[in-house]
């Protein structure tokens, strides 16, 4: 491994919550079983029905979580910078029930499980961020997805590219970028409706500066906007 590689996980295993309250020994010992791994746009990081033997925490880049259906892949989830993909298998000990792809070129920390698992019995504080993070996915946004399904199509398309915004956006001039490819039909999939309603809502947007689809990435000129389509939503709409 060169040394570039091996400055990229200290940098990690020192500014990484997953890792915080490590002690100096730890770490060292740590940074030798770790390793990087490169995806290019589409690899997959691993496949469903793989066993979750391997955390891996994403250093740059973006991936996203699918399911395998008969006439089309469902998306469950997407990680951005700085989390743990896959952390939920990897900590029960099973095989992944969905597949990971990359969305655009990724550095991904690979930890073995065995070695991060040592890790916590030897530093109670991690823990604390096991328990943190944990909570915190299992309450991702695909689970509140699933909270959406009685209310308007604009309103949970709002709720949607809000919870983006906030894991992966990025301050830019004229707004909120959400640099990110997905078609209307994984909106339409993730959210609970037709390709159809998708896009009629997602081009009137377009035309009220709403929500501009850009090449590869999307802009939010104001998330105050997509706020008051939550707030001022209706219940109970078909979609």
């Amino acid at each position: 491994m060169s040394e570039v590689h091996r400055e990229q996980i200290r940098h990690a295993l020192r500014t990484l919550s997953l890792f915080r309250g490590v002690t100096d020994a730890d770490r060292a010992r740590l940074e030798h079983a770790c390793t990087l791994r490169q995806l290019r746009k589409g690899d997959a990081l691993w496949m469903a029905g793989d066993m979750a033997d391997v955390l891996f925490v994403l250093l740059r880049g973006r991936v996203k979580i699918v399911r395998h259906g008969l006439k089309a892949d469902v998306l469950l989830e997407l990680f951005g910078e700085g989390e743990a993909v896959g952390a939920v298998a990897v900590f029960n000990k099973m095989a992944y029930p969905a597949s990971a792809f990359a969305l655009e070129p990724c550095t991904v920390l690979c930890v073995p499980a065995v070695e991060y698992f040592a890790l916590v019995e030897r530093n109670p504080a991690l823990s604390h961020s096991l328990i943190r993070d944990l909570t915190r996915l299992n309450l991702s946004f695909s689970r509140k997805l699933e909270e959406m399904r009685g209310q308007k199509v604009e309103v949970r398309i709002a709720q949607f590219f809000l919870q983006l915004c906030e894991r992966m956006g990025r301050d830019v001039e004229g707004g909120t970028e959400l640099p990110i490819a997905l078609t209307r039909q994984e909106i339409a999939e993730t959210v609970g409706t037709t390709v159809e309603s998708a896009i009629r809502t997602l081009s009137r947007w377009n035309r009220e500066e709403v929500l501009l689809s850009l090449d590869g990435s999307f802009l939010v000129p104001s998330c105050d906007a997509l706020r008051t389509i939550v707030d001022e939503g209706g219940q109970h709409s078909e979609g």
